[in-house]
């Protein structure tokens, strides 16, 4: 870890990828924190955010010596980074932890959520349903080997010729990577990925054709949107994040009460080191079941959101209810 000297400044360090420094989610959070720190900071201490690329903390990090300044650590690093990125930040997140170092969003639930299939054991446990998921090492393609266990492996699913599943990579997000397969498989039809992790999952369609993301923060909902798509054809290969997948605005929505007991009760309670971040689920077509898909750590907020039904007061902003999160974890005031 890099030695940070003894002075009177409180860092906020985000921790992000090079090419994501000017990205809209880092900025428009260091511009909250510093509104923030502007208005409340009143003991004569200075507050400074820093935006600092993993690939530059890695080179510069040529000690092991404790950093001595009050400092509290946001990684943005994507838990759907490629794996050599997604490693190298855990190992930040571990030393930053070994040192007492406050982190927003830790290592443990930063492991959890940067593995697809780990997603499932976690929806499992709080007795969530998400669509029928299996997990295949596949590491140089669809082999003869792979495809037998494969065929084998689906088959308590019943799936009728001309079903669709979803072939999806363990580490992905915005839809990248995901392939849509037609049953029966054929040899070439299942790819490998960089972890030589591949999930196969039963596609749904989603009723009304709408996808639901919902928001938490430190252990309670935040905020969500509805967001419909622009056609069945892209709803999981196009339509993984935010607004910036989708060419209709996402709507704000009011989480119902079941859901709001579901994350909160369950889920949430899980992620023992998690402060934000977001579960995107949809409502079967077939049955209006809810079916949970996704989560991820310190997501991209809402940015433009339709709000006709004034579901969200006028004045509300996400980004500031999540830097004044931030700013309380950096005085000390934790979950």
């Amino acid at each position: 870890m890099d030695t940070i000297r003894e002075s009177d400044t409180k860092n906020i360090v985000i921790l992000t990828l090079k090419k994501h420094e000017d990205g809209v989610w880092v900025q428009r959070l260091v511009h909250c924190l510093e509104l923030i720190a502007t208005e409340e900071n009143q003991d004569g201490k200075a507050l400074k955010v820093e935006v600092r690329a993993l690939e530059t903390w890695m080179e510069r990090d040529g000690s092991s010596r404790h950093p001595t300044a009050s400092i509290t650590l946001l990684p943005s690093v994507s838990d759907a980074a490629r794996p050599s990125l997604f490693k190298a930040t855990l190992a930040v997140l571990g030393a930053a932890q070994s040192f007492g170092i406050p982190i927003v969003n830790g290592p443990q639930t930063y492991a959890l959520c940067g593995n697809k299939w780990c997603h499932h054991i976690l929806f499992s446990r709080a007795n969530l349903k998400s669509p029928s998921t299996l997990t295949f090492w596949n590491e140089d393609g669809a082999n003869k080997n792979t495809m037998e266990c494969i065929q084998e492996r689906i088959k308590p699913m019943n799936l009728d010729d001309g079903y669709t599943l979803l072939a999806k990579p363990n580490s992905g997000g915005f839809g990248t990577g995901i392939k849509r397969l037609t049953i029966p498989l054929q040899k070439n039809d299942v790819p490998a990925f960089e972890d030589c992790i591949t999930l196969l999952q039963k596609y749904e369609q989603p009723r009304g054709n709408k996808l639901y993301r919902v928001w938490f923060l430190r252990g309670k909902v935040q905020c969500a949107v509805e967001r419909e798509l622009q056609d069945d054809e892209n709803q999981f290969t196009n339509a993984g994040s935010g607004n910036c997948s989708l060419q209709r605005l996402p709507r704000a929505w009011r989480v119902p009460v079941d859901v709001k007991d579901e994350l909160e009760g369950r889920l949430l309670p899980l992620l023992t080191d998690a402060y934000c971040g977001s579960v995107e689920f949809l409502y079967s077509k077939e049955d209006s079941s809810r079916l949970y898909f996704d989560l991820n750590l310190l997501s991209t907020l809402p940015i433009n959101v339709l709000n006709e039904e004034g579901v969200w007061d006028p004045s509300y902003d996400p980004w500031m209810e999540q830097a004044a999160a931030v700013w309380e974890i950096a005085q000390g005031k934790n979950r």
